[in-house]
């Protein structure tokens, strides 16, 4: 018996769509996943996340809806005044949380939504190294989708974390460990 198969305008767009965000996806990652000769990942470079996403104008009224946005909605608020630093329309407001640690939020400049990361960040350096020989624990660009994490996530361990901002969240890509001190 044979099935004749009749798709609908709707469902052609819908499937080429699909197809679409699936070989973008494939291609993201292979790009991001590049080797070198040794079989180490290459970290992603700022270029390599780059987004044309760009918000200009006023931004909106930061959302303080948890107790985490209530207890620092001084900063959240301060760090949204000058508009998106990060991916495009959004802006990594940072405080310090005690010596040598920094804690964050991303704010998304059109929404006004908060968005806290799972950790904080503790600079991780040795006592032979000058202060202007240790890397900014949160390395980031307008126009870019990358965060780099450079330190101690929640006191443990101490690396470069290389992140990707999607769907609201940051999504770890690679990481490398730092020296021993």
């Amino acid at each position: 018996m044979k099935m004749k198969v009749i798709m609908s305008r709707a469902a052609m767009t819908l499937l080429s769509g699909l197809l679409v965000t699936v070989l973008t996806s494939i291609s993201e990652g292979l790009a991001l996943q590049r080797a070198t000769q040794d079989n180490s990942v290459v970290p992603p470079t700022f270029a390599d996340l780059a987004t044309t996403d760009r918000f200009e104008g006023k931004s909106a009224p930061v959302k303080i809806v948890t107790r985490q946005a209530r207890t620092y909605r001084t900063m959240l608020r301060d760090s949204i005044k000058d508009g998106p630093n990060f991916a495009g329309h959004y802006a990594i407001g940072q405080w310090g949380c005690g010596a040598g640690c920094v804690q964050f939020a991303i704010i998304d400049a059109k929404t006004g939504n908060v968005y806290f990361p799972p950790f904080f960040v503790s600079v991780v350096a040795g006592p032979e190294e000058k202060m202007d020989e240790i890397p900014e624990p949160l390395q980031f660009k307008p126009d870019s989708k990358l965060l780099i994490v450079t330190g101690a996530r929640n006191e443990k361990g101490g690396g470069v974390y290389y992140y990707k901002w999607e769907n609201n969240r940051l999504a770890l890509i690679t990481s490398t460990t730092l020296p021993k001190h």
